[in-house]
């Protein structure tokens, strides 16, 4: 009966067991130690990102298999070869090195002295009763939408400061916004981490933070932002700081822009905010060796997908994907279709953030072109690949419980796959939405890539008129 239950706790990833006999102990060392790594980073404020590499702990060669795996023995005598990545008293995660599958199962099911020493290993080695990272495993379908709850989004001034606090922010108010304005910047802030939970991927949101410690936002006049050669705003992965420029949501009237639900025609302008708060709860994507892609296509997606302040649709992101693309290239014009010259999947695939930067600081139009091609292929794989996400989920999950990148990628995005057959795959998924993909040695803004749909255009000018005049 219990092999029965082994089978069918893991049944959905594939894992084996195995016979054999082997002694039973605990390398306390298999597991990445995810916040030594970000309390190194975020006390090393002068610390390149090349360099993060050499933080990250390795798993390899740490026990007989060269892999981190050993065998594990249940009550009833079974025996299963896998990497133990976290535990608390009363439960345990592995990964199956055969199958790259991660599952979770009771410690009640394994044997009395593999239960005790990870006992003592929860003791030794756990915070607040958890060892390891364990990760958020789902298999729930693909939400249709996901909003707060506006009035569980409590803002407290203090004293007469320019210093707010909600409940896991701490708000630093430098350019003055208005309080209205504020509460609603706090409640986009407040809905990121939400929206990123009702999603089926075990993201790692906060990996390393003290769940008591609020994270920060700093809300600044675009002086300092010019100086920086920056426009919108930025997360600081060596202070964990998100700076926000308020300039960049001010319109003409200097008044600050917020959502107009019915102006539906009016482009938006917050979705830098749940870019860059998206990067602050997903650091530990780029401290663990994720490729830029992963972590910046995720911050698109999620600002593509804000429908309104806290409110996220995840149907038709065709839609939304193809607005938020054009809109910072053409504004407000409605595009009839857009040829998009593009760097190949293979390159964007492996470009980590080092590069991804390089492209930003050196003001190159491939540079801009990296974040829309990203948001085109985080839509692909998790709305279209699979109509809930599976493969990327069970990508996400392996590289998080430490299969190397490169072969989770090959495993379960590719497939099987070329890159030319991916890339064909995400050309014929556009081709008929308002995109043409042509992939190149490099991205690049061509003349006659955006032709503008004129007749719409008459038709929102005159919708804009009529409601202007009280019609």
């Amino acid at each position: 009966m219990k092999r029965f239950l082994l089978f069918a706790l893991f049944a959905l990833v594939g894992t084996t067991v195995y016979l054999g006999r082997h002694e039973i102990h605990l390398l306390k060392d298999q597991i990445p130690d995810v916040a030594s790594v970000l309390k190194q980073v975020k006390g090393a404020r002068g610390l390149a990102l090349d360099k993060l590499d050499s933080l990250l702990p390795d798993a390899g060669g740490l026990s007989e298999s060269g892999n981190g795996a050993r065998i594990w023995t249940f009550s009833d005598g079974t025996r299963m070869n896998a990497i133990l990545l976290a535990a608390d008293s009363k439960t345990a995660q592995f990964r199956v090195p055969e199958s790259h599958g991660v599952g979770q199962l009771s410690l009640k099911l394994l044997s009395e002295k593999d239960r005790l020493g990870i006992h003592e290993w929860v003791r030794a080695e756990g915070r607040n009763g958890v060892a390891g990272y364990p990760l958020p495993l789902k298999t729930h379908r693909w939400p249709d939408k996901w909003r707060v709850n506006v009035d569980k989004v409590p803002l407290t001034r203090i004293a007469d400061s320019n210093q707010w606090k909600s409940e896991h922010f701490d708000i630093t108010n430098e350019a003055g916004v208005n309080q209205e304005s504020l509460k609603s910047i706090t409640l986009i802030c407040e809905s990121v981490d939400g929206a990123l939970s009702a999603l089926p991927l075990p993201l790692p949101l906060n990996w390393g933070r003290d769940p008591s410690e609020r994270r920060k936002i700093i809300i600044e006049s675009g002086r300092k932002f010019a100086e920086m050669g920056m426009t919108a705003g930025f997360w600081d992965a060596q202070t964990g700081i998100v700076h926000i420029n308020a300039d960049a949501l001010i319109e003409r009237d200097l008044q600050l822009v917020v959502f107009e639900f019915d102006k539906p025609e009016k482009v938006q302008k917050y979705d830098v905010i749940v870019h860059e708060v998206t990067h602050q709860s997903t650091a530990a994507l780029m401290y663990l060796r994720m490729p830029a892609w992963v972590s910046e296509g995720m911050a698109e997606y999620l600002a593509a997908t804000q429908f309104a302040p806290a409110y996220f649709e995840f149907t038709n992101t065709h839609v939304s994907v193809r607005h938020h693309i054009n809109k910072h290239l053409v504004g407000d014009r409605i595009v009839k279709d857009r040829r998009m010259n593009v760097s190949h999947l293979e390159k964007l695939m492996s470009r980590d953030i080092v590069e991804w930067n390089r492209f930003i600081e050196a003001g190159d139009v491939a540079g801009f072109l990296q974040y829309n091609e990203a948001l085109l292929l985080i839509d692909y794989f998790i709305h279209h690949d699979h109509p809930d996400g599976v493969h990327f989920r069970r990508y996400l999950e392996s590289v998080l419980s430490g299969v190397p990148e490169p072969e989770a990628r090959e495993i379960h995005l590719m497939r099987g796959r070329s890159y030319a057959e991916l890339e064909l795959a995400v050309h014929k998924l556009w081709k008929p939405l308002g995109f043409t993909l042509n992939y190149r040695e490099r991205s690049d803004l061509l003349a006659g890539d955006v032709e503008i749909d004129w007749s719409a255009e008459d038709i929102k000018r005159t919708i804009a008129t009529k409601r202007a005049m009280g019609d």
